[in-house]
């Protein structure tokens, strides 16, 4: 392989940043610009053009399926290259941790707990402190807990067998009902299990680079390069750690676009992308600025609306593909005309050939869902809601791998899924006598359960049964491989005929699946892999990374959509309160609001459908609006269906001048958003009724009666809209 096999087909810009191998680079990748097409054959120029090997280049993505994606294309140049450090900054630290844990004092077969575990873990505490979900909800612990762990010091309590229970930064831990005393006994689960959830991989990782010189030096040598991708939206911790890796060798190259930073609200900041240059020495600054993704008229809407943004690199997205046609904008009058008018939409696009899995219907909030579904439903088309339950959250499949997991860890919270599941006869008193025993001894569960199933107590029970099926169950695992263990195990653990005496054949066809999916891993995975691994490989998994390629009109939230593509797109409920969400307090949050408004409309490939609805909502809490997004997007840029009367449009304007003055936003100049627009009516205190004329500069000009103009400051109160008697006749669509 040549060198002009890596540069066919690339562009000037992308050819630039492929072989920009030394320093700090930051590559601004506009939405549909091919910036995977960069990071995968700047890897590969790399390994073959300059002869590194692959194990020292590390490359960093934000979801699995995005690395899978990646190594499968590395493997198209380089066969037999593994993509070992092609991973996610989680599964890269678990890892190093894999390797280096030990000097924190945890095993290296330490468990990676994901949702489910930790809500488990909660629901153990709950039970032990009389607590119910009236006192604190799941994800209100659960955002405590991560809330805490980014402030305070509390790595050293994990890891210091020796420490006392007191806790960092828990000031009211004693207090029995507290949400302090919840996070100290998870943090105490946490330390007697070995336990780690996706917000210690990192923490670890740093704690355990600031601890050991030894150790961070041997990772900061061992990576001469690496890059990573979706930088806009790495959070502190992340990029401290990518700071603190390319120290020995200088060689970071980041790929991100600052205009699609929609994560703020799990640590991600703009600032680390747009403040790279004065954070790093002699910053390399590459822009990608051809779209290949999206046709011109899609561009051009999508530009107009995040040109509104302040705080961004200014950059307009070039077309490279031939014109099509404008986005449509219908407005209704109510949401379920809307969401009829999006099922009818569908239904002429499917008879004029397009697949319906070639359609995805966005959304702010998961809620706004429920009337496309119904039209959909009424029209019989197929759909699928993404960011449902999924596959590895179901019950039945985490009971199945909470069976091999207890062959493999021996943990409590596995031991405590399983252990009467199905029953046997190990309740409430049996469990209560096994946690005092295991907490007297230090032991775990599953030993104090070996040390009691003597006594009177557990007699009756089916203990015995239980543990000669997990001893049999390790045994067998020694000699065989992991899909041939699970199914062994859910065999003589009595799991798979209890469900098959249930007669759900749901379960069954679930518990199935996974087997399959078992299987197709082992085969080919090969001889490298054991079933400590692939446990963990689950856990790491997000429900991102999961597809369904049924044919189907696919229904997701836009941050649900970020990253995928789609030939139709359809943005529903853009109405103030709905999107951008009522939820936007400051000026700051609602350029986020705007981004996600520009990740919404860059998803459509072919043709874009924008609409909103008036009316009332409950969500929204009251009357409804047009969004400020749909007037930020220049009017002739759209195909204007369905009938907004002058009415409602200048109401809408108005509610949008009021909360963007609650928010500070009437300051921002030129960029901000215009009131009104030209041939507005309008009402001056003094001058009477008039028209806008023009919006520039500052200023609006309006024309009073007998003819004569005004120039009046657009950031002054003084102009209020006009709403002359309207034409019954006129109301019509």
């Amino acid at each position: 392989m040549g060198m002009e096999t890596i540069f066919e087909g690339l562009n000037e810009e992308q050819t630039q940043a492929v072989k920009a191998t030394e320093g700090f680079v930051r590559v601004a990748a506009g939405a549909g610009s091919g910036k995977t097409k960069v990071l995968t054959l700047r890897y590969v120029y790399i390994a073959r053009m300059l002869g590194v090997l692959p194990e020292h280049i590390l490359s960093v993505t934000f979801t699995n399926k995005a690395a899978w994606e990646m190594r499968k294309r590395i493997r198209s140049f380089m066969p037999d290259d593994e993509g070992g450090w092609i991973l996610t900054f989680h599964g890269a630290c678990h890892k190093i941790l894999k390797k280096d844990i030990s000097h924190l004092a945890y095993p290296s077969n330490f468990m990676v707990l994901d949702e489910e575990d930790q809500k488990s873990i909660l629901q153990t505490i709950f039970d032990e402190n009389g607590l119910t979900l009236r006192d604190f909800s799941f994800k209100k612990c659960m955002d405590a807990i991560e809330v805490y762990k980014s402030h305070a010091d509390y790595v050293p309590f994990l890891t210091d067998p020796h420490r006392t229970l007191e806790a960092p930064d828990l000031p009211r831990a004693r207090e029995p009902k507290s949400m302090d005393s919840v996070i100290l006994q998870y943090l105490v689960r946490q330390r007697k299990n070995f336990y780690l959830d996706f917000n210690d991989l990192i923490q670890f990782v740093l704690y355990l680079f600031k601890t050991n010189a030894v150790i961070r030096k041997k990772w900061q040598e061992h990576f001469e390069y690496i890059q990573i991708d979706e930088f806009q939206d790495v959070s502190g911790e992340q990029y401290k750690l990518a700071a603190i890796l390319s120290q020995k060798h200088g060689n970071l190259f980041i790929v991100g676009d600052p205009d699609q930073t929609i994560y703020s609200w799990r640590g991600a900041d703009v600032k680390y992308f747009l403040e790279f240059d004065k954070k790093f020495p002699d910053v390399k600054s590459i822009v990608l600025d051809r779209n290949y993704r999206s046709t011109p008229e899609i561009l051009q809407a999508s530009n107009s609306l995040i040109a509104h943004n302040i705080q961004r690199l200014p950059k307009s997205l070039r077309p490279v593909r031939a014109g099509g046609t404008k986005p449509c904008y219908f407005h209704a009058r109510s949401r379920k005309e809307e969401s009829e008018w999006i099922a009818e939409t569908i239904c002429g696009l499917q008879q004029s050939g397009t697949l319906l899995s070639d359609i995805a219907v966005l959304y702010r909030g998961n809620y706004m869902s429920r009337p496309v579904e119904e039209a959909l439903m009424r029209r019989k088309l197929p759909y699928i809601v993404y960011g449902a339950t999924a596959f590895y959250r179901r019950k039945e499949i985490k009971d199945a791998l909470a069976y091999l997991r207890l062959l493999v860890f021996a943990d409590d919270l596995s031991f405590l899924r399983v252990v009467n599941t199905p029953p046997r006869g190990i309740g409430k008193t049996r469990l209560e006598r096994l946690r005092e025993h295991a907490a007297g001894k230090g032991a775990s569960l599953l030993d104090s359960l070996r040390e009691l199933a003597g006594e009177p107590l557990f007699a009756s029970s089916k203990a015995a049964e239980f543990l000669q099926a997990i001893d049999e169950g390790r045994q067998f695992g020694t000699e065989n491989d992991i899909a041939d263990t699970l199914d062994h195990i859910l065999q003589t653990s009595g799991y798979t005929p209890y469900l098959m005496l249930s007669g759900n054949q749901d379960r069954l066809d679930n518990l199935n699946e996974l087997k399959s999916s078992v299987r197709e891993y082992v085969d080919s995975a090969g001889e490298e892999t054991d079933a400590e691994t692939y446990l963990n490989g689950i856990a790491l998994l997000s429900a991102a990374d999961e597809t369904d390629a049924a044919e189907s009109v696919k229904l997701m939230t836009v941050h649900t959509a970020k990253g995928l593509e789609f030939p139709c797109v359809f943005v529903c409920c853009l109405n103030e309160g709905m999107f951008p969400s009522r939820k936007i307090r400051t000026k700051e949050d609602m350029e986020e609001e705007r981004r996600v408004a520009y990740v919404a409309l860059t998803r459509a490939e072919n043709q874009l459908y924008l609409s909103d609805a008036e009316g009332f909502d409950a969500q929204a809490r009251g009357e409804l609006y047009s969004s400020r997004f749909l007037f930020n997007i220049d009017s002739g840029l759209l195909d204007v269906q369905g009938y907004r009367s002058k009415e409602f449009e200048q109401k809408s304007r108005l509610y949008i001048r009021e909360t963007e003055s609650a928010m500070g936003c009437l300051t921002v100049g030129e960029e901000r958003i215009q009131t009104f627009a030209v041939g507005d009516r309008v009402r001056h205190p003094l001058l009477g009724a008039g028209t806008v004329l023009a919006a520039e500069n500052g200023a609006y000009t309006v024309e009073f009666a007998g003819g004569k103009t005004r120039s009046i400051a657009m950031r002054s109160d003084i102009l209020i809209p006009y709403y002359p008697p309207q034409n019954p006749a006129a109301t019509k669509s």
